[in-house]
């Protein structure tokens, strides 16, 4: 089978090159923006692959939260599609995420169930929330606020319950879904998000964390949401709460291996350097048993 990687990678480049090396199959080809924020150059990256094709398309400024995340994925998916249309299946990543299974194990398992769609569906906050990340606009996201927590943060809500007061809706009554950011998805649906780019992102512009509403929502009204396996996500992530607002997952580490081990978790995230590097050793080292 063809995979096309999608990965979206901002910091952390020893990471990413350890992402790169154990997805360097021959089967395989990466696509990947690297944020135009980092002060590492992309040919850093150069030679890190000997098998598999690693394409960098032109790096972008990427809000973390903002309406340019969906833009980046678009851009990549546009730019895996482009280069080969017959990927079998095309996997959404982050620069920390990485494999926890051999290429043939994923390989095997994606013959094993063709044609099905992973990603989840997600329900822990109200759908009023979850309308209002793309039903109102949120103008500031990707300039001022990001992740920060800021007073620019709190004019931002203040502004959109003013708009739904107002009955700015900008999806009409279209339920917004939202679930996970990470997915496995088959070309067919690739092809039928490209053919409708420019309506995603000027829908999705000046929205908040669409990055995890975009696909889902925008599938629930095809018959692909027919495809969707009872599996859900193949990624695992271990969330903890940071702060009392800020709910992100854990930097996985050795002691965290038994959690990885089920057979339908594919990847995991997030492995940060140096505390993720023995795990990650070691991930590498059962594919050769």
């Amino acid at each position: 089978m063809k995979h096309a990687y999608i990965i979206c990678a901002w910091t952390q480049a020893e990471q990413l090159k350890k992402l790169i090396r154990a997805l360097d199959y021959s089967d395989n080809d990466l696509f990947i923006h690297w944020d135009i924020k980092s002060e590492t150059d992309t040919k850093e990256f150069e030679g890190v692959a000997s098998q598999c094709g690693v394409y960098f398309i032109p790096r972008m400024s990427v809000t973390w939260g903002g309406g340019s995340q969906v833009v980046c994925i678009l851009k990549l998916l546009e730019a895996a599609y482009t280069h080969n249309a017959n990927y079998d299946y095309y996997h959404m990543m982050s620069g920390v995420d990485f494999p926890v299974k051999s290429h043939e194990y994923i390989n095997q398992f994606f013959k094993d169930h063709a044609g099905e769609l992973f990603f989840e569906e997600r329900h822990h906050e109200t759908q009023m929330k979850t309308q209002m990340r793309c039903d109102q606009y949120h103008f500031l996201q990707d300039t001022l606020i990001g992740k920060k927590r800021n007073m620019w943060k709190y004019l931002d809500f203040a502004s959109c319950y003013a708009q739904r007061v107002l009955g700015i809706r900008r999806f009409r009554g279209k339920k917004i879904h939202y679930g996970s950011a990470q997915w496995s998805v088959t070309g067919d649906v690739v092809e039928f998000i490209l053919a409708k780019k420019d309506k995603i992102k000027k829908q999705y512009r000046w929205s908040y964390c669409a990055d995890e509403c975009f696909l889902i929502t925008e599938l629930q009204s095809t018959d692909f949401i027919q495809r969707l396996s009872p599996l859900g996500s193949l990624t695992y992530a271990e969330w903890v709460q940071v702060t009392k607002r800020d709910n992100s997952p854990k930097a996985l580490a050795l002691q965290d291996q038994a959690s990885i081990s089920s057979p339908n978790i594919l990847f995991a995230r997030k492995f940060v350097l140096p505390t993720s590097e023995e795990l990650e050793t070691r991930i590498m080292e059962s594919w050769k048993d």
